[in-house]
């Protein structure tokens, strides 16, 4: 039985878009005992996903050299794994398995990772773009198409989703939808939130709203909140919760975000707004899904602030174009 270790990167979207890694794993090499390292805020999302045998956890800040932290742990699992599949193309991602002496060592050069990566993939510029493509390639040295049978799926929890039901007294006889507002990196990723409280009105009679975000974007979700068929969630609810949310939810209208990658893996139809990255890069990993872009001159730009102020792949977007995913 081969023991692999995966080390994705740390951020909700990347940990999400890493199960089609593991789905190709497990579809090829069933017999594989898989445990992924990750930091504590991600150990009960990967706990969802049913390839992973064991979730290690590693916490440290994303700018933390922390090498005794990595020592430690190396010393730890050192002689448990006979491969590890770096995700990250840092250093600092490279460490653990070189320090841990895992024999097959994958992933990209990136920053120049000649000793600690021993099994190199190369991808082209473009398709390296394309990052969940990219994560299920990792497992060959052979580029593949991205298969419908490799998308992410999470587990819903069927008790929990009853006491989140009862406790944010979701109205279940209406059709339930999620607004996801925010994006961590940036207004340029980010739909004006006016348009998000223009959709709302325009749906309030027949839906019943709820909106996910960061605790941060609290302040996003109580302009989004016009009558009683919108709740805004926003710092209240945990990762699993927002999947099981999601689970019983019709519709997701998000940003190009964590949250957006959280519902392609459930059961929800994701309603998808793009503005300075591309769809054809990092999609909604489903076929249960519509996708609004613009693709303007100036679009993808992948800049976090609009260079010339207006940021017109977002506002040209309307409402009314929103509302028609909804028929």
């Amino acid at each position: 039985m081969q023991k692999l270790l995966i080390i994705p990167q740390n951020w909700l979207g990347d940990i999400v878009m890493s199960q089609t890694l593991l789905k190709r794993v497990k579809l090829e090499n069933p017999d594989t005992k898989i445990d992924i390292l990750v930091n504590s805020t991600f150990k009960s999302l990967v706990e969802r996903m049913p390839e992973i045998n064991k979730a290690i956890i590693f916490d440290c800040k994303h700018k933390e050299l922390g090498f005794s932290k990595r020592l430690s742990l190396a010393k730890k699992i050192k002689g448990n794994y006979d491969q590890s599949i770096v995700l990250s193309r840092s250093i600092k991602s490279a460490l653990i398995p070189y320090l841990a002496r895992i024999p097959i060592r994958t992933g990209e050069l990136g920053e120049s990772r000649y000793i600690l990566i021993n099994d190199l993939r190369k991808f082209t510029k473009d398709n390296r773009r394309k990052t969940a493509f990219r994560y299920a390639s990792m497992f060959t040295k052979k580029e593949e198409v991205l298969d419908e049978k490799y998308y992410p799926s999470l587990k819903s929890d069927p008790e929990k989703i009853k006491i989140l039901s009862s406790k944010y007294k979701i109205d279940l006889e209406k059709k339930i939808i999620i607004f996801a507002p925010g994006a961590a990196f940036g207004p340029s990723k980010m739909w004006p939130v006016e348009k998000f409280k223009e959709l709302g009105e325009k749906l309030n009679k027949d839906f019943f709203i709820l909106v996910l975000g960061s605790k941060s974007e609290k302040s996003i979700g109580d302009k989004i909140v016009t009558n009683k068929n919108v709740i805004n969630l926003c710092g209240e609810t945990s990762i699993t919760d927002a999947i099981d949310l999601m689970h019983i939810s019709e519709f997701c209208v998000s940003n190009d975000s964590g949250l957006m990658h959280l519902a392609a893996a459930t059961n929800t139809k994701s309603i998808s707004i793009y503005g300075a990255t591309s769809p054809e890069l990092t999609p909604p990993l489903t076929s249960n899904k519509q996708i609004h872009y613009r693709g303007l001159p100036c679009s993808p730009c992948f800049e976090k602030i609009c260079k010339y102020g207006h940021y017109n792949c977002l506002v040209e977007i309307q409402a009314n174009d929103v509302f028609k995913s909804f028929k």
